[in-house]
């Protein structure tokens, strides 16, 4: 009985230590990542327009514009980043009020505690007063 049922409960024996791949969790990592390069990729083209520019200064060239690859780098940095943030940001939310409104109570609707305000002139005219 050493054979494959030995196997499986050894391995249920030492399950926790097997950690579970939490999908989630990799899309956040990879989203991270992905947000750091593209913002690398958009400095590394910051940096290269500069020195483009002091390339054209130096030779006395007129500016025409950019490089098409300086241009490509920022743009695909952009993208890249711009994707990245979405897979950090998680599930969005609907945009639409209603969805929200339908689990509240017409009780609470009005009732917005970041509304409250204790510190208020009231106090010291009630404390005049009694």
């Amino acid at each position: 009985s050493s054979g494959i049922n030995g196997r499986v409960r050894e391995f249920q024996t030492y399950q926790h230590y097997f950690k579970r791949i939490n999908l989630r969790d990799m899309y956040a990592s990879l989203g991270r990542c992905l947000v750091c390069v593209g913002l690398l990729i958009v400095l590394h083209a910051g940096f290269s327009s500069a020195q483009h520019r002091t390339y054209l200064r130096l030779s006395e060239l007129p500016y025409e514009g950019l490089p098409v690859d300086i241009t490509a780098q920022c743009v695909i940095g952009f993208l890249m980043a711009c994707y990245g943030i979405t897979r950090v940001a998680g599930d969005f939310k609907d945009i639409s009020a209603t969805s929200d409104m339908n689990r509240r109570k017409m009780d609470s609707l009005s009732n917005v505690p970041s509304f409250y305000h204790f510190a208020h002139r009231g106090r010291a005219i009630h404390s005049a007063l009694y």
